[in-house]
């Protein structure tokens, strides 16, 4: 993994040039890990924050709502009595 330090403006130094991260993690080590598909993925310790867009200099966050596979239920517990 390749670590970077977040800087005290939320941005951290990538390939010559700077990625804003966030300002609350100012101080914090991210570590970015390289996919199978050849991206970078950002990661605070077990969080995930997103991709390095290398092209736009930028990252790119994931959805907080991951879509569901085709066919599964809304609440897997819906219609059971506990």
């Amino acid at each position: 993994a390749a670590v970077r330090s977040v800087r005290q403006n939320g941005e951290i130094k990538w390939n010559g040039g700077f990625i804003y991260v966030s300002k609350t993690l100012a101080g914090e080590a991210v570590a970015a890990t390289e996919t199978e598909t050849g991206q970078w993925a950002l990661h605070f310790y077990a969080h995930p924050l997103g991709f390095i867009d290398g092209r736009h200099k930028k990252l790119v966050r994931r959805s907080p709502i991951q879509p569901r596979p085709d066919g599964a239920a809304a609440d897997s517990n819906s219609g059971r009595k506990l």
